[in-house]
């Protein structure tokens, strides 16, 4: 009688929970179809490890009703480890209205989360469609050819979107997901799974996923952990650049190489690039018509995780800059700035104009008052490159325009004139017309040098690289014969350039084209040792001497061991060039 009892009491609340559940439910159900608000969010990370998100948002009348009810600031939830690895352009992190008015977004930092918040404009229709551009880096944790991400799906809006669609797609191969992995669905590229999506999301299910990415290259490079950039603009009216830079290694082996600074080839010839004891090694080779590269080595190797300090410095001409003079004041548009292709973790800038009086500084469409003697600062966190050759347009008043007037205001043009004209020529009138001869016919011969040097390099590891897939069957005897015959080829015609070049260097100074000498012929015994490892390797794999699953894991190491081998040795005749003083 007992038990009957206790089941009469427990049916009725069993349908009672019941019946509250499906309430609850159609209330849930309810809240979320009120707002006819829906997000597509994409996400594509690349080898480069940053993670880029583009998000198609589409507004209805009730979702705009709302956006109204909250002052037209769309909020969206950001957790705050992301934070710290949000991306920063002139691009990005922004919104993009379908009438192509871009709206930048600011952090706000909140208690327990963190919010990206763009004030939209007031919308008179009954829909609208915007375009979330943001980005995080991904580079906390790498290791080889591993990158470890942890990512923000974006769910939480201040507006309560009907459903949010996830897709995270990459170039790489995902091995490890997170705990989150029930409510994603696989993507998968010839057995590759290279994405993980889902459909469906109500928000605040899934604040994150993280895991691990192998991508097809290590992650080899050094990142640029800080840069302190400092213009100042001279009472001559020459624009002075001085960046300082701290550089982290990610690796797993060692590097000289540091930096790659992109400028224009009229003012990389002047580059200036130094640690604590002095001039570091550089190489400039040409790009394109007007541009070039400067190839930065460090004093000494760098070990993985090992940090380096270096400076750059240049001066920006007059002829570069100068684009106004109105009325006794000066405007100029500083646009040649150094362009290190990476991401910047830390970027600060400080500009300062010795002009004796008051200035202005345009800076992204905002214009800043500074007083006499002032600077202006800025920093922003992971700066992509766009924003670090962001054009800087300064005014000023010139303290010679500044004298007086009229024939003051003359003869302040006049100077300034001059000044521009002697810059002009300033270099060609410090020396004798036959000592810039000289120095420029050495200049080309070593650019010469380094570039053939560079281009044999690549042509080996692309010699190796079809042997090793001829090895495997991945190249056809016909693709195989004329790969090999032209990689040859060139290899031949690259070394005789080079051994006529360090005759030509030898003519010039022979002490030190004696030294390029030995030192490339070291490179060539090298050479020929690394080529012969790589025949005895196939041939073992040929002879059945070696499975073909140790062949591949040989291959591939040697591949890439052999490249930083014939790099290695080849610093020998930089450094040889080096001591030709230019």
């Amino acid at each position: 009688m007992q038990q009957r009892g206790i089941k009469r009491r427990i049916v009725p609340l069993l349908v009672l929970t019941i019946v509250l559940s499906i309430l609850i439910e159609s209330n849930v159900s309810a809240q979320v179809f009120l707002s006819d608000f829906c997000v597509d969010l994409r996400v594509n990370m690349s080898g480069d490890a940053i993670a880029f998100y583009t998000a198609n948002m589409t507004l209805g009348p009730w979702a705009l009703e709302e956006l109204k009810e909250a002052n037209w600031t769309l909020r969206i939830q950001l957790p705050k480890w992301a934070s710290p690895n949000l991306v920063n352009s002139t691009e990005i992190p922004s919104l993009l209205l379908n009438n192509g008015k871009r709206i930048r977004i600011r952090l706000e930092n909140g208690t327990d989360y963190d919010y990206l918040a763009a004030e939209i404009p007031p919308i008179d229709g009954d829909s609208l469609n915007i375009i979330l551009r943001i980005g995080f880096v991904q580079r906390d944790k790498i290791v080889g050819r591993t990158v470890f991400f942890k990512l923000p799906v974006l769910t939480g809006f201040n507006i309560m979107p009907k459903y949010v669609n996830f897709t995270f797609r990459t170039s790489g191969r995902i091995e490890l997901y997170s705990q989150y992995l029930p409510y994603f669905d696989l993507i998968f590229e010839n057995n590759t799974c290279v994405g993980l999506w889902k459909t469906y999301f109500r928000t605040k299910i899934v604040e994150s996923i993280n895991g691990s990415i192998a991508f097809p290259e290590a992650f080899e490079k050094c990142v640029i952990k800080s840069l302190h950039r400092e213009i100042v603009v001279t009472g001559y009216l020459d624009v002075t650049v001085r960046d300082r830079l701290r550089i982290k290694y990610i690796g797993e082996r060692s590097t000289s190489e540091i930096l790659n600074i992109i400028l224009p080839s009229s003012i990389s010839r002047a580059v200036r690039v130094k640690d604590a004891l002095g001039s570091l090694r550089a190489y400039t080779n040409t790009l394109t018509e007007n541009t070039s590269i400067i190839r930065v080595y460090s004093r000494y190797s760098l070990n993985p995780s090992q940090e380096y300090e270096a400076t750059v410095e240049y001066d920006i001409p007059i002829k570069n800059t100068i684009t106004a003079v109105s009325g006794g004041r000066i405007s100029i548009l500083i646009k040649d700035l150094a362009n290190y292709s990476d991401v910047v973790n830390a970027y600060s800038l400080s500009v300062k104009v010795e002009s004796g009086g008051n200035w202005k500084i345009l800076v992204d469409s905002i214009a800043i008052d500074v007083e006499k003697n002032g600077v202006f600062s800025t920093s922003v966190a992971n700066a992509m490159p766009s924003l670090l050759v962001q054009p800087l347009s300064i005014t000023f008043t010139h303290v010679q325009i500044a004298a007086g007037r009229g024939i003051s205001i003359m003869l302040g043009l006049l100077t300034l004139a001059i000044l521009i004209v002697a810059d002009m020529f300033r270099e060609k009138a410090v020396r004798p017309v036959e000592e810039l001869k000289e120095e420029k016919e050495i200049k080309s011969l070593v650019e010469k040098t380094v570039e053939a040097l560079a281009e044999r390099i690549e042509y080996e590891t692309r010699l190796e690289e079809a042997k090793v897939k001829n090895a495997l069957g991945r190249l056809s005897s016909k693709e195989y014969k004329i790969s090999l015959e032209e990689y040859e080829r060139r290899i031949s015609g690259l070394e005789r350039k080079i051994i006529k070049t360090v005759e030509q260097i030898s003519a010039k100074n022979p002490r030190i084209g004696e030294e390029v000498k030995r030192s490339y012929d070291v490179f060539k015994e090298v050479n020929s040792d690394l080529r012969k490892m790589i025949d005895n390797t196939i041939e073992k794999f040929g002879s059945g001497r070696i499975t073909r699953s140790v062949f591949e894991n040989l291959s591939r190491k040697y591949l890439k061991d052999n490249r930083r081998r014939r790099e290695a040795a080849a610093d020998d005749i930089y450094r040889s060039l080096e001591k030709l003083g230019l």
